[in-house]
């Protein structure tokens, strides 16, 4: 990571060039549609972790699972989606409490991808690749460790939100983190997540772990090393929605491209602060305008 003129500027390969064979992003998790007071619209973490990499400028594949029927697609223009058939899509509702927590209802939910169509997809990336997985509806499946790419370079994370969720029967979502959710994450190098989703004991065997907090930034966590408080990037909030999912690709980016963590942890924090001043998807930054706010 090099500045310029108050520019944050990723040099490396996997932003760089040009062909079908140089390593790629692969983004795991299901596209969703979310239902606002404004009307449906594109959301899930796999849509803004695409979003970002397409606008940071690295090469990136989404692989889900929808119905063929789903109308967000061409928002993801330039970005190849591998589609498992599902008769149903993922939808959510998300309320928003005046202190900033989020009570959200999940409406639908589409099919499981199958374990043996993310080790396929995880296993044809060239070397040097990077896997961000991105769940939100318990969608990975299999039991065991997730996958990683291979090759000099390659980074395997994940917000696991979607591991760690369960709904009651009138859907609405609670954190609840399992011996399998912990499993399935084992031998992964970073997690991004909410510090509302990691509460106190909960024992990850991960080298790097981003809490996010909202207003409050993050705080990194590595075995060993003293908590790295990140602070808050100023943002002019209008939709709080995804801010998370933003920072978790990222960061990843950051971290493919050998970016130390608190330097890769603040440009995620600056790509938040931005997506969260417009609607949805709208608001998901450059890599030029993520470095402009940081530097600013």
């Amino acid at each position: 990571m090099h500045r310029r003129s108050n520019t944050v500027v990723l040099l490396g390969h996997h932003t760089r060039g040009a062909g079908d064979h140089r390593p790629r992003l692969l983004v795991v998790g299901h596209l969703t549609e979310d239902l606002t007071p404004e009307g449906p619209r594109l959301g899930g973490a796999a849509a803004f972790a695409g979003l970002l990499a397409r606008r940071f400028g690295a090469p990136a594949t989404i692989l889900t699972a929808v119905d063929a029927a789903f109308p967000y697609l061409e928002a993801l223009t330039g970005i190849r989606v591998d589609r498992i058939h599902s008769p149903d899509r993922t939808r959510f509702q998300n309320r928003y409490r005046a202190d900033g927590s989020r009570e959200q209802i999940i409406l639908g939910r589409a099919a499981t991808i199958p374990e043996s169509e993310i080790h396929r997809a995880v296993a044809g990336l060239p070397p040097g690749s990077a896997v961000l997985y991105a769940p939100v509806a318990d969608e990975l499946g299999g039991s065991g460790a997730l996958p990683r790419p291979g090759g000099r370079g390659a980074l395997a994370g994940a917000a696991p939100q979607g591991l760690i969720r369960r709904w009651d029967d009138a859907g609405r979502v609670s954190v609840h983190w399992t011996a399998r959710a912990l499993a399935r994450l084992a031998g992964l190098d970073f997690l991004s997540l909410s510090e509302t989703e990691l509460p106190e004991g909960v024992g990850l065997s991960v080298p790097l772990v981003a809490a996010t907090r909202g207003r409050r930034g993050a705080v990194l966590r590595r075995p060993g090393v003293p908590a790295t408080e990140i602070p808050a990037v100023p943002g002019a909030e209008v939709d709080p929605t995804g801010a998370g999912d933003v920072f978790a690709a990222a960061l990843c980016i950051g971290l493919w491209e050998s970016v130390p963590a608190e330097s890769a942890a603040r440009l995620a924090a600056a790509a938040a602060a931005i997506s969260i001043e417009s609607p949805g998807t709208e608001g998901i930054p450059t890599l030029e305008g993520a470095s402009a706010r940081l530097g600013a």
